[in-house]
């Protein structure tokens, strides 16, 4: 009946796909990069409240060792320099985050303009066939009453 469908650019969806793929594959990592060091972040808050609290017990029981209590407050310095830290590095990777969602909804974009105008060329073509097909019963149809025609003409005589 008719040609099958093909799409002249399949090569360059799968391609543009693909890179959309690995896109997504990229902010995921990102995600769980900045899920690791929120979790981080507060292992650090815990460690510096619960130091702190135990600086307070030894505090209270009046046994003031001030080697330990240097060593204890140098430890809650170090935690929240670490806390510092961890919450720098989330908001360098919440930046990063945001340029790779920009990257990823273009990308999207791209294989998506692409998805749409295979459906378009495939809706056309199959309209195309049918109205081949289409064209074809009628000209059957015309031939067979044309026969009939034909047929009951040459029957009266």
């Amino acid at each position: 009946m008719g040609a099958t469908f093909t799409f002249r650019f399949e090569t360059l969806l799968r391609v543009r796909s693909h890179r959309e793929a690995i896109q997504q594959r990229a902010v995921a990592s990102r995600l769980r990069r900045i899920t690791e060091l929120e979790r981080r972040h507060a292992l650090f808050g815990r460690r510096v409240v619960e130091q702190t609290e135990a600086m307070r017990v030894s505090l209270r029981d009046g046994e003031l060792d001030l080697d330990e209590l240097k060593l204890a407050r140098h430890w809650v310095v170090k935690l929240r320099q670490g806390a510092l830290q961890t919450e720098a590095e989330i908001t360098a990777h919440r930046a990063m985050l945001a340029q790779e969602r920009a990257e990823l909804t273009a990308r999207h974009k791209e294989s998506s303009l692409l998805e749409k105008l295979k459906e378009q060329q495939f809706s056309a073509h199959a309209a195309q066939l049918r109205r081949c097909e289409q064209a074809e019963l009628d000209e059957m149809n015309t031939v067979r009453f044309a026969y009939s025609a034909m047929s009951a003409g040459s029957e009266k005589p």
